[in-house]
């Protein structure tokens, strides 16, 4: 009698915690409804075409300086683009090159913007 008390609690501990048949047919429902809706998502999911883009600035001069201060405030991002946009572009295609009219009536710099793609990427 002894061992038999024991392991009658445990049993009961065991019994009692695991929930009853209507708890468990409503989580394995659940499940199976998160399943369904993880699937319909992953199966409507639509290719994103993305650029990567290069944009910096580009001074006529001589000077050493304002090429390495050129070079290093280059900003590289990324830009999500439509399907015939991405189409029409290849790597190393120029999108903008403008003169920077301000910079040149204010301080006589002559220097544009360049805006090329460094990269193509389809994301799933």
């Amino acid at each position: 009698m002894n061992r038999f008390l024991p392991f009658s609690m445990m049993m009961i501990l065991l019994l009692t915690s695991c929930g009853d048949a209507a708890e468990l047919e409503r989580l394995q429902k659940e499940n199976a409804d998160l399943k369904a809706q993880l699937q319909a998502l992953t199966a409507n999911a639509k290719p994103k075409y993305i650029l990567k883009i290069r944009l910096k600035q580009s001074n006529f001069s001589l000077s050493i300086k304002k090429h390495i201060k050129n070079a290093i405030n280059a900003v590289d991002f990324e830009l999500p683009v439509d399907k015939d946009f991405y189409d029409s572009v290849s790597e190393g295609t120029e999108i903008v090159d403008k003169f920077r009219f301000g910079s040149f009536v204010l301080y006589g710099s002559f220097g544009d913007w360049e805006m090329t793609v460094r990269g193509k990427e389809i994301r799933q």
